[in-house]
């Protein structure tokens, strides 16, 4: 069983401003070219909820806005929702950190408060570091990472 202490934590450097960072994280129509084909829908105030939705409005994932800094930082929790090996596990937290890098932005994800939640932490240690390379092609190129 994953602990409480045990966290994933990426970094990637990304040639667009911040605020394009941000709402490729925040605009629906951008998350669906990079985040498993779901597109996000949150107002993005502290306190409102998150949702991850494939197609037919499938939730993936689902969670609560914890903190929303537009053009630095997004913090929610994170309920995995995709099978059903990872919807018995608690709710983590996701963070995400944007800040300027020259020409560039830097992003650091932070996933963790894992407890009791093996599933959701294994099959995120994976996915990952697939969404932050879609992500930073997408937003570089234009089109969608094509992995399988």
């Amino acid at each position: 069983m994953a602990t409480d202490q045990e966290k994933l934590s990426y970094e990637v450097y990304i040639a667009v401003p911040p605020n394009k960072v941000w709402e490729a994280l925040t605009d629906g129509s951008i998350t669906k070219h990079y985040f498993y084909g779901a597109r996000v829908e949150s107002k993005f105030v502290k306190g409102t909820p998150i949702a991850y939705l494939g197609d037919g409005d499938f939730r993936l994932l689902e969670g609560k806005i914890l903190e929303a800094e537009p053009g630095k930082r997004l913090v929610t929790t994170f309920r995995a929702l995709w099978d059903d090996s990872v919807t018995k596990d608690a709710p983590s937290r996701v963070s995400w950190e944007i800040s300027p890098a020259g020409e560039a932005t830097k992003l650091t994800i932070t996933h963790d408060g894992f407890k009791n939640a093996r599933a959701s932490f294994e099959q995120s240690a994976g996915g990952w570091p697939v969404i932050l390379s879609s992500l930073k092609t997408y937003l570089e190129t234009g089109k969608a990472l094509k992995i399988n």
